[in-house]
């Protein structure tokens, strides 16, 4: 295939909630933008279908830059039926409001894929895997967790026909009629265990911990509630509301304290409130228990489990799902230059960020989850959009102005004299 060059003022990696944002915000400041992926892409690919959202629909809005296009109003347009806190958000409506903002706010998204991000003299070189390379003065990542799946490193050498990690479904259709165990305790292994015996797909629950635990349902609230735990974007409790409105405070603190705060107990791990009918009482759970051991015998997966007490359980399943969770670790981006890599300050394998967002590598701006070790659990929810969004495009739009070169006369604009 032949390679072509481009260049571009910023080119931004993924077409999230949070690169979708981000591109709105520097399309209304007339800012030379690229945006690269497919859009909404991995909520449409790797989460199951009819899963529900666990923050409230209020809470669950992308940037817009004059705060006109909320999720209300999609669904308001649209006489789809919506509340801020009574009703769950199912994920088929997150997508369709989240590709009707693209419609509407970024309609230029690139479908292509990032496979090296490069240094240069002044630019940063990312090459796609259509041949393109485009030469960038600024890159923003906003990959989301997907690349950052944690698995046990007991199930490394298990087949994947055996073992996934939650984050790889999508459709649900490959397990039908086969026994499945779903080993974890927050929002991806309740919700993948009721949408698996919903199926009709026998379906076993196995949790380390000893309760499993579900956010509050909708209820009235006290004068006292509200004042002592008050409600924010991502959580109950003043620590939390601190955590929602103020990103640019939350850097100034200690590195151990952010990124205590960046796994902030309180988060997780936490099914959603409409999940948990679903699942306790219709799903057998196994609380307590630790894998010891994982073995294959007969083209069946083999769990050695042993209770607090020292008792030891024996589970058989034709595949296990390991809803454990994400880690953040940016050496696992496989588009990562090893100069980049070497050249990035790291907090807990995640990049450190200026006021910005920008990381120790001149130029190179991380969102998102990527940016919670810095930033705060804001990072990790939809509701965290709208800093980076608003911030970044305002400093894009200022710094790559102060800064482009003034305007020079191509050869063939030259007048030539006689």
């Amino acid at each position: 295939m032949a390679r072509s060059s481009t260049s571009v003022d910023v080119a931004v990696i993924g077409a999230g909630p949070y690169g979708l944002s981000l591109a709105a915000h520097l399309r209304a400041r007339g800012v030379e933008h690229r945006i690269f992926g497919e859009p909404m892409g991995p909520w449409k690919t790797n989460m199951p279908r009819g899963m529900l959202l666990k923050s409230y629909p209020w809470a669950t809005s992308l940037s817009d830059p004059k705060s006109e296009f909320g999720l209300k109003s999609f669904c308001n347009e649209r006489a789809l039926p919506y509340h801020d806190e009574l009703m769950p958000l199912p994920l088929s409506r997150f997508i369709d409001y989240g590709e009707a903002f693209q419609a509407r706010y970024v309609p230029a998204v690139e479908r292509k894929t990032l496979i090296a991000l490069e240094p240069g003299p002044g630019i940063l070189r990312a090459t796609f895997d259509d041949g393109e390379t485009v030469h960038a003065r600024r890159v923003v990542v906003s990959i989301g967790l997907n690349p950052f799946k944690c698995l046990p490193q007991e199930v490394a050498h298990l087949p994947v026909e055996l073992c996934s990690h939650s984050g790889e479904y999508g459709s649900l259709e490959a397990l039908d009629g086969r026994e499945v165990i779903v080993v974890g305790s927050g929002s991806s292994a309740s919700d993948l265990a009721a949408l698996l015996h919903e199926r009709g797909i026998a379906v076993s629950l196995v949790a380390r911990r000893p309760k499993l635990n579900f956010a509050d349902g909708p209820r009235h609230r006290s004068l006292f509630a509200r004042t002592t735990a008050p409600m924010s974007g991502i959580g109950h409790g003043w620590a939390l509301a601190t955590c929602a409105k103020y990103p640019q405070l939350i850097r100034l603190l200690s590195k151990d304290l952010r990124v205590r705060l960046a796994d902030h107990g309180a988060l997780g791990p936490l099914g959603g409130a409409f999940v948990k009918d679903r699942v306790l009482g219709q799903v057998p759970v196994w609380l307590g228990q630790a894998i010891r051991g994982i073995e294959t015998h007969d083209g069946k997966v083999m769990l050695d489990l042993v209770d607090f007490a020292g008792a030891p359980r024996s589970m058989r399943a034709d595949h296990v799902i390991f809803a454990t969770g994400y880690k953040v670790d940016v050496s696992r981006l496989g588009f990562l230059n090893e100069t980049l890599l070497r050249r990035m300050q790291l907090i807990d394998g995640a990049p450190q960020l200026s006021a910005h967002y920008e990381t120790t590598v001149p130029g190179l701006h991380f969102i998102g989850p990527a940016a919670a070790n810095s930033f705060g659990p804001v990072c990790r929810f939809v509701y965290g959009t709208y800093h980076p969004a608003r911030h970044l495009a305002r400093h894009l739009s200022a710094v790559l102005v102060r800064y482009r070169p003034a305007f020079q006369l191509r050869p063939l604009d030259r007048t030539v004299s006689p």
